[in-house]
This record gives structure tokens, C-alpha cells and sequence, in this order.
């Protein structure tokens, strides 16, 4: 009878403890909740971040975590990364034209300036008239490439400012979030002043640098 109880407390003790073993395995085995938000910018953010090949913030992951608090982060957010990519595109072709107007039209004026200058058939005031107009061709070309060079130089500090402005937008989110803190009214403020005064930083020094109006590149900016 002794052996029968004691063999009866081993398997329920055994059903006991493999039970709850049972539901541990279970319990951390099983898939995550689809429907769970993450708490992790890592997590939500990881088909972009496999896309990138690095740590990248997405919009949906200030969506889920702040709700409609995030429609100004995101706004503010989607405005600057349309504008960093207008000035990159067109830092990269004020770049080119600069390296056009050097390489190219600067050589060819310097050419009819060596063809003039050796030409024994122009002589007197004509020769020193095609000497005077390719040498004033030549100081206008290096004038224009200088604007080009300005302008380059404006549209690549724009774009670098900005980037620097969405990367401290998504720090101080991302920190309000973990910290469960509240994206407040003084915040976007702050950060819709930073993106004005990068805009009036770069029509000041684009305008400095532009001998000739270049109304084309403003069309549409407002849009």
C-alpha cells in the first residue's frame, strides 16, 4: 500500500511540473501577436531597414506609437526629405554645369583666343578686337562658373542641414516615445522654425551666388 501512494505521488507530481513545463515551451515558442504594436523602431521599421542596409526610421512606426500626434512629425518629416532630395538633385546639376563651363566652354574660348592671337592675316584694330571680345567671352564664362560653383555650394548646405534637422526630428520622437513622454507644441515649433531659417539661409546665399535670375528652379516649390 506504501509503494502504491508513493508511486501515486510521483505521477502527479510529474503531471504537475510537465504541465507547467509544457506551457512554458508553449508560451515561448509561440508566434508573436501580429496586432501587438511594437516597441521597438527596429521592429516596425525592419522591412525599410533591410531595404537600406542600415538603421532607418519609418513613418509608420511614430504612426503606431504616437497616433495622431504624429501627423505634424510626419508632415514636417515627409516636407524635409522632398526638399533634401530637390537640393541634392540639383547640387548634383549645378555641379555639372560649373564642370561644363570650365572644362568645356573655357577651353574652347581659349582657343579662339590662341587662334586670333596667331593669325598673321588679322592685324591692327581687328586683331586687337577679337582679342578683346574672346577675352571678355572668356571673364563671362568664368563669372557664370563662378555662380555655378556659388549655387552649388548653396543647394549641398541645404541639403545637409536638412538632413541633420529629420535625423534630430526622429531622435527626440523616438526618445518621447520611449521615455512615453508627449510630442508637444514647443517641439514642432522648434522644428518648423530650424526648417525656416534653413530655407531663408539657402535664397540668401543662392542669390548671392546667382549673377543671372533663375526663376525656374523656385516654380512649384510651394506645392
Amino acid at each position: 500500500m506504501m509503494r502504491s501512494l508513493c508511486l501515486s505521488i510521483v505521477l502527479a507530481l510529474t503531471l504537475v511540473f510537465g504541465g507547467q513545463v509544457l506551457a512554458q515551451t508553449t508560451e515561448t515558442d509561440s508566434p508573436p501577436d501580429p496586432g501587438r504594436a511594437p516597441t521597438s523602431f527596429v521592429e516596425a521599421c525592419a522591412d525599410k531597414i533591410e531595404d537600406r542596409g542600415r538603421l532607418r526610421f519609418c513613418g509608420e512606426y511614430f504612426q503606431e506609437q504616437l497616433g495622431t500626434q504624429a501627423d505634424a512629425l510626419l508632415y514636417l518629416r515627409d516636407r524635409i526629405t522632398t526638399l533634401r532630395a530637390s537640393h541634392e538633385q540639383s547640387a548634383s546639376e549645378k555641379y555639372a554645369s560649373f564642370l561644363s563651363a570650365i572644362y568645356i566652354v573655357a577651353f574652347l574660348t581659349i582657343c579662339s583666343i590662341v587662334l586670333v592671337a596667331s593669325e598673321r592675316r588679322i592685324g591692327g584694330t581687328a586683331k586687337w578686337a577679337s582679342l578683346a571680345s574672346s577675352t571678355a567671352l572668356l571673364v563671362v564664362i568664368v563669372v557664370v562658373s563662378v555662380g555655378w560653383l556659388g549655387k552649388y555650394r548653396a543647394e549641398y548646405a541645404a541639403q545637409v542641414e536638412l538632413g541633420i534637422l529629420r535625423d534630430r526630428i526622429e531622435a527626440e520622437a523616438a526618445q518621447a516615445i520611449a521615455t512615453g513622454q508627449q510630442i508637444t507644441p514647443q517641439m514642432v515649433v522648434g522644428w518648423t522654425g530650424e526648417m525656416s531659417a534653413i530655407g531663408r539661409r539657402f535664397a540668401e546665399a543662392y542669390a548671392e551666388a546667382s549673377p543671372i535670375p533663375e526663376l525656374d528652379r523656385f516654380s512649384g516649390g510651394g506645392s
